[in-house]
Formats: C-alpha cells, structure tokens, sequence
C-alpha cells in the first residue's frame, strides 16, 4: 500500500479533530486518533510516532498541497484550528486543479459503454457537474443525478405510469378491495 494513502487517511483524521471545538487535541490525542484510523481503514495496526503526526501537520499548514491550514499550538500543548470553519475538504479548487479533472473525466467518459465500468458510469456523471459548477463558480441547488440504467424514457412517461398507478390503486378502493 502507498505511503500517500495512508497521508491522505491521517490528513483527513487530523482535520477531523482539529474541527471538534468540544476537545482539547493534545500531539499524543492525535497521534492515538490517528493510529485508530489506520487500523479501522486499513487494518494497520503498528501504529504511528508523534514525528509522523508533526510532519503531517507541517504538511497541512504548508503550500505543498495547498491547504495552508491555520493549525496554531495554545498553552504550550493543545491543536486547533484558528479559524473554527477551516477544513482541509473545503479547498477551493484552483484553474490547473480543474484543467486535471476536466481531462480526468474526458478520459473516463470513454469507458462508458464497457461492461466493466458500468458502475463507474454514476460516478463519472457527479464528477462531470462538479467540475462544471466549480467551473462557473456556482453550488447546485438541486443536486440531479444521471441515472444511465433509468428505464424511463421522460419525466412524461414517468408521470403517466404513476397515474395509471394511482387509478388502478383508487378503482380497487372503490370496489372495497384491500391493497
């Protein structure tokens, strides 16, 4: 298993702790919270060394991965975050981020029709609007999902079955019938 990914799962158990403003996050905390992620995620169970966890928070406050996280230190031993609305998964995504992810789902878009990519298909259609609304700098209001296995052709068909439903359901009441 890479490195990376086990960042990525310690990243994200730092932010999570950072975030709690009910805690006091002391380097040993983390550490602990930490190792139980590993071991939940991936079964490691080794666990890991404070120089890990103050490598990974150096990592997070600085540029190299973009997050600039404002982790400041109080009474000599505590993590937070200064600013109590931070986290690391509410980083704006910059033009070359969004160039990457739009080539991403070019790319992926062409495996749609293989058998073995038919359950990729969903996520490939969210991924396509989210780097379309990151791209017009707008949140969906309404979130649609694609469905490409909808046996429906239209909103109009769909309708007209519920409808026909909802007859047949109203003509066996009339009848005194149970459904």
């Amino acid at each position: 298993m890479p490195a990376n990914r086990n960042a990525l799962i310690r990243y994200k158990t730092i932010d999570n702790c950072l975030r709690n403003p009910y805690r006091r996050w002391t380097l040993e905390d983390l550490v602990d919270a930490c190792s139980d992620a590993l071991y939940e995620y991936e079964g490691i169970d080794k666990g890991i060394s404070k120089r890990t966890v103050q490598m990974d928070i150096q990592m997070m406050r600085s540029e190299k991965l973009g997050y600039n996280a404002p982790i400041v230190v109080y009474e000599n031993k505590y993590y937070k975050y200064e600013d109590p609305e931070y986290s690391i998964t509410q980083t704006p995504l910059n033009e070359q981020d969004l160039k990457t992810m739009s080539e991403a789902v070019e790319v992926l878009r062409q495996f749609k029709g293989f058998s073995y990519f038919t359950e990729m298909s969903d996520i490939i259609n969210r991924l396509e609007d989210h780097v379309a609304s990151a791209r017009m700098k707008t949140t969906p209001v309404i979130d649609f999902e694609k469905n490409e296995s909808l046996k429906f052709r239209s909103a109009l068909e769909l309708l007209k079955i519920m409808d026909s439903a909802l007859a047949t359901t109203e003509q066996g009441e009339e009848k005194g019938e149970k459904l």
